[in-house]
C-alpha cells in the first residue's frame, strides 16, 4: 500500500517539558494511525500499558511492535537514517523522533530533510516548552531561544500550572513570532495536527478494505465523537483551535508565492495545494513550517486554478486570504519564464543538487 512519503516529525524540548508524555499520548491515542517512534530509551515510553507483539533488532537498535500497529525503537545518532528507512517500509502513517539526547534540533532536522530515502518526508519540528517554568529555563539555557526560533509548532505544555499563561505565550512569541503555539495539559496533541487527516483517513479505509474516504472535517469530527463517547463527556478540544483555510484563485506570481510558502502567515503549520504560475507552469506544493517542497503536477492541467489549503492553529482567515490573493499575477504584464525558478528550487531534484554542493 502506498500513501506517499511518511512524514517524520522531530520532537525537541528541555528535560521535563513533556516530550515523553507527548509520545505516550500519541501512541495510546493513535486510533487507526500507525506510528513509529524513535527514542533513546524505552524506559521513557509506557509500552508496558500495551501488548507487545514482537521484538527484533541487532546491535544498539532495538524495536518493539505494539498491538495497535505502532512501532517503538531505540537508536543511536549514527543509525538514525537507517532506522527511518526501515520504519518507512513498514506501512506507517507517521514517524516521531525525540531529538533530546540524540542531537541539537537543527542538526536533527537537517538529517531528516537531507535523508536520501524518497519514502521519508520532513514533517516539522515540534518544540515542547514548559509553560510553568519557561522564563527560568530560558535564563539558564539561552540556546532555547534559538530552538524556539526553529520550531514549526510550539507545544506550550503545563499551561494549567503556569502562574501567567499569557506571559508564557508572549515569551514564546518573542522568539517564534509566526509559528503556531498551542497550550496543552499533559502534552495532549492530536495526531491529526501532525499528519494530513485526509491521508490518514484514506490509509485507514484501505486497511479496512473500504473505499470510504473521510474529508478533513469529517475525520476531525469522528475523532471528537469517538473521544466523547469513550469518556462520557463533551468538552473543548484542541481541534477547536485547529482550522483549515482553502483559497482558490487564478494564476499566481511565482516569486511572491515562494515567499508566502517560505514565510507562512501566523499560526500556519502546513500548506498544501496546486499553484499555476503566470507562465502556465503548474506545480504541486507542500510546506511544513518554512520547509517547502514543490513538484510539477502530474498531468499538467494548464490554465487550472491555483488552490492552496493552509492548516494551523488560531488562523486569521481574512488575513490569510488577503495574503494569498496578494500573490496574484498581473494579467497585463508579460510572464517572466525565469520567475518559476523561485518555486522549482524547492523541488526534490534541486534540493538534492544543493545538498551535493554543500557536501
Amino acid at each position: 500500500m502506498s500513501g506517499g512519503p511518511v512524514p517524520v516529525v522531530v520532537v525537541a524540548g528541555y528535560l521535563g517539558a513533556g516530550k515523553s508524555t507527548l509520545l505516550n499520548h500519541l501512541l495510546s491515542g493513535a486510533g487507526d494511525a500507525r506510528i513509529g517512534v524513535v527514542v533513546n530509551d524505552f524506559g521513557a515510553v509506557n509500552i508496558d500499558a500495551m501488548l507487545v507483539s514482537g521484538a527484533s533488532g541487532g546491535g544498539s537498535v532495538r524495536t518493539v511492535s505494539l498491538s495497535n500497529g505502532c512501532v517503538c525503537c531505540t537508536v543511536d545518532d549514527d543509525e538514525l537514517e537507517d532506522v527511518l528507512s526501515s520504519l518507512a517500509a513498514r506501512d506507517l502513517d507517521l514517524v516521531v523522533v525525540e531529538a533530546s539526547g540524540l542531537a541539537e534540533p537543527a542538526a536533527m532536522v537537517r538529517r531528516v530533510v537531507l535523508a536520501e530515502d524518497p519514502r521519508i518526508d520532513y514533517g516539522g519540528l515540534v518544540y515542547v516548552a514548559d509553560a510553568a517554568h519557561l522564563a527560568g529555563t530560558m535564563e539558564r539555557h539561552p540556546s532555547l531561544r534559538h530552538h524556539l526560533a526553529l520550531a514549526d509548532l510550539v507545544v506550550l505544555n503545563k499551561i494549567d500550572l503556569a502562574a501567567d499563561p499569557d506571559a508564557a505565550r508572549a515569551l514564546v512569541r518573542e522568539h517564534a513570532p509566526s509559528a503556531p503555539v498551542v497550550g496543552t495539559v499533559d502534552a495532549v496533541v492530536p495526531v491529526e495536527l501532525l499528519i494530513d487527516a485526509e491521508v490518514l483517513a484514506r490509509r485507514a479505509a484501505q486497511r479496512r478494505d473500504s473505499p470510504r474516504q473521510l474529508t478533513l472535517d469529517e475525520a476531525l469530527r469522528e475523532h471528537d465523537h469517538r473521544h466523547d463517547h469513550e469518556h462520557g463527556e463533551s468538552h473543548r478540544h484542541l481541534h477547536d483551535d485547529y482550522a483549515a483555510v482553502t483559497v482558490e484563485t487564478g494564476r499566481l506570481d511565482a516569486r511572491a508565492t515562494a515567499a508566502l510558502l517560505a514565510d507562512p502567515p501566523r499560526g500556519v503549520f502546513r500548506t498544501k495545494g496546486f499553484v499555476t504560475a503566470a507562465d502556465g507552469t503548474r506545480l504541486e506544493v507542500h510546506a511544513v513550517g518554512r520547509h517547502v517542497r514543490t513538484a510539477p503536477e502530474r498531468g499538467r492541467r494548464g490554465g487550472a486554478a491555483s488552490v492552496l489549503v493552509l492548516l494551523g492553529i488560531g488562523l486569521d482567515e481574512e488575513a490569510i486570504r488577503s495574503r494569498v490573493e496578494g500573490c496574484l499575477a498581473d494579467p497585463d504584464a508579460p510572464a517572466d519564464p525565469r520567475a518559476v525558478l523561485s518555486l522549482l528550487r524547492y523541488s526534490a531534484a534541486a534540493q538534492a543538487d544543493s545538498a551535493i554542493l554543500e557536501d
